[in-house]
């Protein structure tokens, strides 16, 4: 899975472990007709000719054919534009605009990621004191408790259950695969979970207003957001 989502007319193209672009996806995603099938465009020589300059220039291959539940032909950035100007010259623009704009978010998205790993101490600190001022022991589970919270209200689900959901793999951190509103979200109800763990607030009074903030702050730009990556 990508930890750039890049979603084209409402297909979302899926990535290798080595960052390569399904190009089926592509394909579905420009209309899916068979005379554009990624078989074809691979088999030309023009395209051959491109794919030996990469194999010069880059240690890794630029494109491989892959079997089995999510198989077929990953190629690398360079050569998706060049099958999306197979394609068509307007779906070429629509791609190189929206890979484009995926990588200019990239930056603000990491940006955002670091301050949500930092917000996230104090909120454990919070937990700790809060706890220890009551006499009460500490386990894992209370800090775990702490985050399935925030991500139960900003995500719908469970940090376990996203990482499922989206094909996540246990070593991965799921921040590295949030969308900048999703990571906003979540940085806000952290901060101000930590208020309120500090005001010594119970579960259901910090649930009620951390999801009121949701509505009133994040519900309407994490829809606008997922209606713009589908586009």
């Amino acid at each position: 899975m990508s930890k750039s989502l890049v979603i084209l007319n409402g297909v979302k193209i899926s990535t290798d472990k080595q960052g390569r672009y399904r190009l089926n996806d592509l394909h579905k995603a420009s209309g899916g007709e068979t005379k554009h099938q990624p078989g074809l465009w691979s088999a030309n020589q023009q395209t051959q000719s491109l794919i030996n300059l990469l194999k010069k220039e880059t240690l890794g291959n630029p494109i491989v054919s892959i079997e089995g539940r999510k198989g077929g032909t990953y190629a690398c950035k360079e050569l998706v534009y060049a099958y999306a100007m197979w394609i068509s010259p307007e779906f070429h623009l629509h791609v190189i605009r929206k890979f484009d704009a995926v990588i200019m978010g990239e930056y603000k998205a990491r940006q955002d990621r670091d301050t949500a790993r930092l917000e996230y101490k104090p909120m454990t600190d919070a937990v700790k004191k809060s706890r220890e001022e009551q006499g009460k022991t500490i386990a894992p589970h209370h800090f775990s408790n702490e985050a399935d919270l925030i991500n139960r209200i900003a995500l719908g689900m469970t940090a376990a259950k996203f990482r499922v959901h989206h094909d996540i793999e246990k070593k991965e951190s799921i921040r590295d695969y949030l969308t900048p509103e999703q990571m906003r979200c979540i940085t806000e109800l952290q901060r101000a979970n930590t208020v309120f763990i500090s005001m010594g607030w119970d579960y259901e009074q910090r649930k009620a207003s951390l999801t009121g903030i949701y509505e009133k702050n994040h519900k309407k730009p994490l829809l606008e957001e997922l209606h713009r990556l589908a586009a």
